[in-house]
């Protein structure tokens, strides 16, 4: 009850606070000044409070445009029901396959095999922990650029529970890594791609977390992991025009790029994406040993999850090959792109208006620069719609370049305000800075 009156006489003053904000406006004409200051070497400016993007955002970055989109278009075009469902049942005919079985063991050389025929360079990781032993098999598409040493993964998990044939989990995420692989060895990619299949994962992600600390032992620069696990379930139309993917903070760009494929090339895949925050599957130790990575997942969880009921039949190949078409797009979009040379740093400064500070902080000029900056709640009466954004062709490494904006408006004394930084470059992974803030008038308090 208290509460309730409070917010309501709140509203009431910050209504009232605005009607003497509009009044003075009578009196003058303000405009909103947005500036970018030549760029100058971190060293010169006196260092701030450095924010680091981590934060959920709806800042989606571009994908790469090194290649046309017919590149892509013909990509995804290859990857059709029968390619998939094909492999789909190769691996459901082994049936349950846990770990360290037989039918396990069998179902690995299946997939070394179909590797090895692709042309690809391939090996068994064989591993022992947790109690268990077995094998993740590995291929590898080495890439053309010499001066890359970036590695890009695509991966499933080949082991189901017991008195379950693992259609949907995770048969269905094992197709789409074949499928990748089969049609992406006909082309050259810029950077490194491993198609990656492991075992252990239903007894926690075994098989995978030995892969992820042999990738840190070796120094491998893994710059993003794409992992598919149950990809087929869809009952309704609602189901099969959206997918999940889960990511935790510093792989949201991953995300990012996925929503991008998914609306660039939504002619040819018709899907949705939703994104969340993080779950577990095989990207766990690879968040947890500092690489970035997602988890492609269906919208709506299997019903005949581990159980004998997980077969093709109750599986919807239509969104399961869609699916895998959208991953397949970015994937190659991903390992296509320029190196990643560039390294923003964002910092965020109040006062008479607000600075927002980009820093490059990698061992390259960024290209093709790309920012916004948005005032989310108050009520914002410049800049319109509470947006603004620009860009600047280059920002060499080391430098730094400084937007200047003259907001006008009031918030974030009654209720919250947010300002949302971002930045986006076409050899930097984009990131975001988010502030709480008050503004009055011209003022903004940090």
């Amino acid at each position: 009850m208290f509460i309730g009156l409070n917010i309501c006489w709140g509203k009431i003053i910050e209504r009232k606070i605005v009607g003497i904000i509009v009044c003075m406006l009578l009196s003058a004409t303000f405009l909103p000044v947005a500036s970018s200051i030549p760029s100058k070497t971190a060293d010169e400016t006196n260092p701030h409070g450095v924010f680091n993007t981590q934060e959920d955002n709806n800042f989606y970055p571009r994908a790469a445009s090194e290649f046309t989109d017919d590149f892509i278009i013909d990509i995804i075009e290859q990857l059709d029901e029968t390619m998939y469902l094909s492999y789909l049942e190769d691996i459901v005919d082994f049936g349950s396959r846990v770990t360290g079985t037989p039918a396990c063991h069998d179902a690995g050389d299946y997939i070394y095999n179909e590797f090895q025929s692709m042309d690809l360079e391939v090996r068994y990781h064989d591993w022992n922990y947790g109690g268990y032993e077995d094998r993740n098999i590995e291929a590898t598409l080495t890439g053309t650029d010499n001066t890359s040493d970036e590695i890009y993964i695509i991966c499933a998990h080949y082991d189901t529970v017991s008195n379950c044939p693992g259609a949907d989990d995770d048969a269905s995420g094992v197709a789409t890594v074949l499928a990748a692989a089969y049609i992406l060895s006909q082309y050259e990619f810029n950077h490194t791609i491993r198609f990656v299949t492991f075992s252990g994962e239903e007894q926690w992600m075994l098989g995978s977390h030995e892969y992820v600390m042999e990738a840190v032992q070796n120094g491998d620069n893994i710059i993003a992991v794409l992992n598919v696990d149950m990809i087929g379930f869809a009952l309704t139309s609602t189901h099969g025009s959206n997918i999940k993917i889960f990511k935790n903070p510093p792989s949201l760009w991953i995300s990012d790029y996925t929503i991008d494929i998914a609306e660039e090339y939504y002619d040819y895949i018709h899907l949705n994406v939703v994104p969340l925050g993080e779950a577990p599957s095989d990207q766990l130790y690879f968040w947890e040993n500092g690489f970035d990575a997602v988890f492609y997942h269906e919208y709506e969880f299997n019903d005949y999850y581990h159980t004998p009921n997980d077969i093709i039949e109750n599986m919807n190949i239509t969104y399961a090959t869609r699916f895998s078409k959208l991953v397949l797009a970015t994937l190659a979009s991903l390992a296509q792109r320029s190196p990643i040379v560039a390294e923003f740093e964002l910092e965020i400064e109040g006062g008479m208006g607000l600075s927002a500070i980009f820093r490059n902080i990698g061992e390259g000029d960024a290209q093709d620069c790309e920012w916004e900056i948005i005032f989310d709640g108050g009520i914002i009466l410049s800049p319109k719609g509470s947006t603004i954004s620009g860009s600047f062709d280059t920002l060499a490494t080391n430098d730094e370049t400084i937007v200047d904006v003259l907001p006008l408006g009031f918030g974030g004394f009654i209720t919250p305000l947010e300002i949302v930084v971002s930045v986006d470059a076409s050899n930097a992974n984009g990131v975001e800075e988010r502030v709480t803030a008050k503004i009055f008038l011209f003022f903004v308090f940090i």
